[in-house]
């Protein structure tokens, strides 16, 4: 479980070079418990990449990266395939086993690791009607639109109940509504389930929905989305703007749709 006394994930003066090019220039920036940080910046500026170096996929040059709190930065393959069994990670396509159906896409993890039959019935089908696709169990991948092939993506990632999920453009190529049904899902997660989580994305619409609304659960028992009021628009979401490997904006919403600079200006316009 993570401690509330320690950020979820950190990146400290992280410096990564692959010679000549280097992609990440001193980046520093926590992820609080319970925070969604919504990493943007244009293509190529190594927003993917810092999701990597959680996952251990890539190893810095210098600076340290942490994860719940512990120094994940020179750990070998074994000692990061733990760590990784604590994040969940949701792909930009969803990623998913094209021979497989979605109970067994969304079961793989128990699967491996050898649960019983009934835990595996249990956990899928609760992790589908989270997504509202419980009555596409039995169904293959190429039988699913892609709206729902990424919420098959997140209901996979959430087997095992981890508390910090990175998402790497989730909503790439999928409509608006889909790409709003998207964003609600990791509100629920945020706030109801208390998820820490960075949110890798180009669309400013995305940025909107994550950080001006909540999920909360009304007097009927119902989840619902509610937009924020004034007063605490922002409290668990915040932006970091990335250019040319470096971070030139940290903060919140408001800050960020009124800042002066430039490239954020054109950035904001052009998306």
């Amino acid at each position: 479980m993570t401690d509330a006394s320690r950020n979820a994930i950190e990146f400290k003066d992280v410096v990564l070079t692959f010679e000549p090019q280097t992609i990440l220039d001193g980046v520093s920036f926590a992820v609080r418990p319970g925070e969604t940080k919504i990493l943007m910046g244009g293509s190529g500026t190594g927003k993917s990449t810092t999701l990597k170096l959680v996952l251990g996929l890539l190893k810095p040059t210098a600076g340290q990266v942490f994860v719940d709190g512990e120094d994940v930065t020179d750990y070998k393959e074994s000692k990061m395939i733990e760590v990784r069994q604590r994040i969940g990670m949701i792909f930009q396509e969803g990623a998913l086993f094209d021979s497989l159906s979605v109970y067994e896409n969304v079961g793989y993890r128990l699967f491996e690791r050898g649960a019983d039959g009934d835990e595996v019935e249990e956990t899928v089908r609760r992790m589908l009607r989270f997504v509202n696709l419980e009555e596409a169990i039995n169904k293959m991948p190429s039988e699913l639109s892609g709206g729902m092939r990424r919420r098959v993506g997140i209901a996979r990632a959430l087997v095992g109940s981890p508390k910090i999920i990175l998402y790497d453009e989730p909503t790439a190529g999928l409509d608006p509504p889909t790409a709003r049904t998207i964003c609600e899902l990791a509100l629920k997660l945020r706030d109801l389930e208390g998820v820490s989580s960075i949110f890798v994305t180009h669309r400013i619409q995305d940025a909107v929905v994550l950080a001006e609304n909540h999920a909360t659960i009304d007097d009927e028992g119902n989840v619902v989305i509610v937009r924020n009021r004034k007063e605490e628009a922002h409290a668990n979401t915040k932006f970091v703007m990335l250019r040319k490997g470096k971070v030139i904006f940290e903060g919140n919403g408001e800050e960020l749709w009124g800042s002066r600079d430039p490239y954020i200006r054109n950035f904001l316009e052009l998306e």
